[in-house]
């Protein structure tokens, strides 16, 4: 118990003592700060964001810039996302008023609009919960006709838009459900955005009897061909059109019943549910949004953690390869040392990037392939290393001794020759780390990468695919990104060479 207790006394010891020296080394702190913080940042990318790196689309508009740009010269044109109504169901009796809707009836005698609690149609159609506003018209044969076009309902709100640019997109949400239609052939419905007395339209669909029992969704997001066609051309931006600056706006939709026979009872009921208007803003975040209105930030936070299991796990498997190639190669000689080192020299003198891009293309855009690739191709120089340092430790006395006290090659090769070559290890291991990362990245951009899984490699590709170059809020983030962890392990490197090296060793 005594020896067991000593033991790990001289071991703490040793650490003491080796974090003595570590820390007086400025290389060593800075090269420890960026790594910790970078490993924080990769733990909490969680609880630093909410959304799915890869399948969060179009949180914003395309390739949004930052929020903060707003305040920059040049930047007060930019938008944030906007929600006419907070919520689009009618599924309380009040939710229409609260929610700011109106509704404008001509004739007012014969039409209406009232909650529908028991609304089976439009909820099990739709899949909503149950309640819906319902428009009914009635009118007995022989009473007298509503003015032309026809009985009209409008339903809309006036919203005030607060930003003095146009929104990236925008996007109307409305579910008509017919659920009957007695006395007339067909119904038009229009919804539209209105700008004071303008009012733009942005779908017009006639509804008819065959549709009856069935739901209907007009089209109304500005991406959408038909809608551009109501503003004049499929080139023009229905939201630039429809928003010219902060103001007073009205979003709604319109249906015009066509009574115009007056023999004919009509009988007209439609629900309707799911009513709203959504605009995607030009800013986005700390960072913005891609080409797929993904969050950078998130990215960023999430390709941090892929960026250090390549980095770590890829360096390790290269390093233990190369450790157990040099130790074997060195310390056994003869046939077993030409064997080894021919295969070395062999890895060594393949084309490492292009062999990745055809070991990768051939293996799959897996991460765990992609790792395994750049470990296996990564041991060779250090084996060599190894095989070097190992020619003249097997020359000395100690091993000579433990030869003749009848120890056997595993026992010296683990008990004697590996912790002579350890410090060695350790700098290889650090120092190797970078080349992962950067590989890594570099299979990444050329399109090679794991699309299950967000790297900063592959942010630099979704960069050039973008042609976003002048977006630098994209472009910087993930490239200082790769060459800050990079340099911190490479100042952990030479740190760990300086301490471990007695030819390096500083004088103290």
């Amino acid at each position: 118990m005594s020896a067991r207790r000593a033991w790990i006394d001289f071991q703490l010891k040793r650490a003491r003592n080796f974090w003595g020296e570590f820390r007086k080394s400025k290389r060593a702190i800075i090269g420890v700060a960026i790594l910790v913080f970078y490993t924080i940042f990769a733990l909490a990318a969680p609880i630093l964001t909410s959304y799915d790196p890869i399948h969060s689309q179009y949180l914003a508009g395309v390739s949004a810039a930052p929020v903060w740009w707003k305040y920059m010269p040049g930047g007060s044109s930019l938008s944030q996302n906007y929600k006419v109504a907070q919520s689009s169901l009618f599924t309380q009796a009040n939710d229409f008023q609260t929610q700011g809707w109106d509704s404008s009836s001509t004739p007012g005698t014969n039409l209406s609009v009232q909650f529908n609690s028991s609304d089976v149609g439009l909820s099990s159609a739709a899949g909503f919960p149950r309640g819906s506003e319902q428009i009914t018209y009635s009118r007995q044969a022989g009473n007298a006709l509503p003015s032309s076009p026809g009985a009209t309902e409008t339903i809309s709100k006036t919203f005030y838009w607060p930003y003095n640019g146009p929104p990236s997109t925008f996007s109307g949400s409305l579910v008509v459900f017919v659920n009957s239609m007695q006395g007339v052939s067909d119904i038009a419905l229009t919804t539209f955005i209105a700008n004071g007395a303008i009012e733009m339209p942005l779908s017009n669909q006639t509804i008819n009897s065959n549709l009856v029992g069935t739901r209907v969704v007009p089209a109304e997001d500005s991406n959408d061909p038909s809608v551009r066609l109501f503003f004049g051309s499929s080139t023009i931006d229905p939201a630039v059109v429809a928003f010219s600056g902060s103001g007073n706006y009205t979003y709604g939709f319109r249906i015009v019943i066509p009574d115009k026979i007056l023999p004919n009872n009509v009988n007209v009921n439609i629900s309707f549910n799911n009513l709203n208007l959504s605009m995607k803003g030009t800013s986005w975040g700390l960072l913005g949004t891609d080409q797929n209105g993904r969050d950078i930030f998130t990215q960023l936070a999430w390709g941090t953690r892929v960026s250090l299991i390549v980095g770590l796990v890829a360096s390790f498997l290269g390093v233990v390869i190369g450790l157990v190639v040099g130790l074997l190669a060195g310390f056994l000689g003869k046939v077993v040392d030409e064997v080894l080192m021919r295969f070395t020299d062999m890895v060594l003198v393949l084309p490492g990037l292009p062999l990745l891009i055809v070991l990768a293309a051939l293996l799959g855009p897996s991460i765990w392939n992609i790792i395994i690739i750049l470990g296996f191709l990564g041991w060779a120089g250090f084996a060599r290393v190894i095989r070097s340092q190992v020619l003249s430790l097997r020359e000395r006395t100690f091993i000579e001794a433990s030869k003749a006290a009848g120890s056997g090659t595993g026992h010296i090769i683990i008990r004697h020759i590996f912790p002579n070559v350890l410090g060695l290890t350790y700098v290889s291991l650090a120092l190797a780390v970078p080349t992962a990362i950067v590989s890594e990245a570099s299979l990444a951009f050329l399109g090679l990468a794991d699309p299950n899984v967000i790297s900063w490699g592959q942010m630099l590709n979704a960069v050039e695919n973008s042609a976003a170059i002048t977006s630098w809020w994209w472009v910087l983030p993930p490239g200082l990104s790769i060459a800050v962890l990079s340099l911190s392990f490479v100042l952990l490197g030479y740190a760990l060479d300086e301490l471990l090296n007695p030819r390096l060793r500083m004088r103290r």
